[in-house]
C-alpha cells in the first residue's frame, strides 16, 4: 500500500510540473501567433482578450503523468499508448476547432469515434459483462466480438457525452479546470477504494482509472495558476475536450470496476456538469432555442444574473461539484439494489429545486414567439 502511495504522489506531482513548465510558453505562443478569445456583448464578458492556447499545457501535464505511470510501472505501455492516442485526437480535434472553427457534426463524430482504440486495446472491455450480469443476462455465451461492439457503443456514448458537458462549463475563469479536477480526485477516491480489492480484471481497471484520475488532477490543479480568476489563459476546446475525454473513459472503467453501480457513482462524481448540461438543454427548449447555439442559460449565467462575482459564482460551483462527488463515493458503498433509492431521488429533488428557484423559467420573448 505504501509502494502504492508513492506510485500516486509521481503521477500527480508529474502531471501538475508538466503543466506549470509549459504553461507559460503556450501562453507566449498564443500571444505569438494572436490566438486570443475576444469578448463580445453576448457570451463572452471578460474584460480585454485572453490568450487560448492554455488547452496544450493541460495535455503536456496529463502526457507527463502518463509517462510517470509508465516509467514506474503502475501503467503498462500498451494501455498507456492506447489512452494516449485517443485523448490526442481529441485534443487536436479541440485545437483546430479554436483555430478554425469545425462543423458541430463534424466535432461530434470524431468525438464518437475516439474511443475505438482503447476498446480495441481492450481497456473496460469487462463492462458490459458485468452490467448485463448485474440485470440477469445469461453472459456466458457472449463471444468477444459482440463484447467488443457493446463496449464501443457504450464508450462512444460517454466520450460524447463528456466532452460536451464539459465543453459547456468551460464558460467562467477557473471553472471547468476546477470543477473538472474536483470530479477527477472523486473519481481517483473511488477508484483507490477498489484497486486492492477487486479480482484481476476489475482491478487493472480500477488501477487504470485511478492513474488517470490522478493526472487530471495534477494537470487541473496546476492550470488554475494561470485560468482562476482574472484569468491569464483560457484553455479552449483543447483543453475542455480532453478532460471530458477523460472523464469519459474514467465512466467507462468505474462500470468495468464496479458494474452499473460504479457507472451511476460515476455520474454522480461528475455530477455538477451533468446538471448544468441537462438544466441548459431543457431550458433552451423550453424557450424554443436551438440546442447547439450557445446561449445563457447555464446554471454558472443564473448565478451571475443574481449578482454573484465570478469567483462567488465559481467558488459555489465548486462546492456544489464537490458535494456531488463525494455523494458519488458513498453511494458506491450501497448495495444493490439500494443505490437505486438515492440515484433516483436526487436527480429528482435537483428537477424539483430547478424549478422552484425559476432556473427553469421560459422568457417572455420565447413566450411570445411561441405563441405567434
Amino acid at each position: 500500500m505504501r509502494s502504492a502511495t508513492i506510485q500516486m504522489i509521481w503521477i500527480l506531482l508529474a502531471s501538475l510540473t508538466g503543466c506549470l513548465a509549459t504553461g507559460p510558453l503556450v501562453r507566449r505562443l498564443a500571444i505569438r501567433l494572436d490566438l486570443f478569445d475576444r469578448p463580445d456583448a453576448g457570451l463572452k464578458p471578460h474584460a480585454k482578450p485572453i490568450p487560448y492556447l492554455g488547452g496544450v499545457a493541460i495535455y503536456c501535464g496529463w502526457l507527463a503523468g502518463i509517462i510517470t505511470a509508465v516509467g514506474i510501472g503502475a501503467l503498462t505501455a500498451k494501455t498507456a499508448m492506447a489512452i494516449t492516442a485517443s485523448m490526442t485526437i481529441l485534443m487536436l480535434l479541440g485545437l483546430i476547432d479554436d483555430i478554425r472553427h469545425l462543423p458541430p457534426r463534424l466535432r461530434l463524430l470524431v468525438q464518437l469515434a475516439s474511443p475505438v482504440v482503447i476498446v480495441i486495446a481492450g481497456i473496460g472491455i469487462i463492462a458490459p459483462k458485468l452490467m448485463l450480469a448485474d440485470i440477469a443476462f445469461a453472459t456466458g455465451d457472449i463471444n468477444e466480438r459482440i463484447t467488443s461492439v457493446l463496449t464501443t457503443i457504450l464508450a462512444a456514448c460517454l466520450f460524447a457525452s463528456a466532452t460536451n458537458a464539459t465543453n459547456l462549463i468551460d464558460g467562467l475563469d477557473g471553472l471547468c479546470a476546477g470543477v473538472l479536477g474536483i470530479s477527477a480526485a472523486g473519481f481517483a477516491c473511488l477508484f483507490y477504494q477498489g484497486a486492492a480489492s477487486f479480482a484481476p480484471a476489475m482491478h487493472d481497471s480500477a488501477s487504470i482509472g485511478l492513474c488517470v484520475s490522478l493526472c487530471v488532477v495534477g494537470a487541473c490543479a496546476a492550470f488554475l495558476l494561470f485560468n482562476f480568476n482574472p484569468a491569464s489563459m483560457f484553455m479552449g476546446d483543447s483543453g475542455s475536450l480532453l478532460l471530458g475525454g477523460s472523464v469519459g473513459l474514467l465512466l467507462l472503467l468505474a462500470a468495468a470496476s464496479y458494474s452499473w453501480r460504479g457507472l451511476i457513482a460515476g455520474m454522480f462524481v461528475f455530477g455538477f456538469p451533468i446538471f448544468d448540461t441537462c438544466l441548459a438543454v431543457t431550458r433552451r427548449r423550453l424557450n424554443g432555442k436551438p440546442l447547439f447555439i450557445g446561449d445563457r442559460s447555464h446554471f454558472y449565467d443564473q448565478l451571475r444574473d443574481r449578482n454573484l462575482t465570478v469567483r462567488q459564482t465559481v467558488l459555489s460551483c465548486y462546492v456544489l461539484a464537490l458535494a456531488l462527488a463525494v455523494l458519488g463515493n458513498v453511494l458506491i458503498h450501497i448495495p444493490s439494489p439500494w443505490f437505486v433509492i438515492p440515484a433516483v431521488l436526487v436527480p429528482v429533488i435537483a428537477a424539483s429545486l430547478s424549478v422552484q428557484l425559476g432556473l427553469l423559467r421560459v422568457d417572455d420573448a420565447a413566450t411570445r414567439t411561441n405563441s405567434r
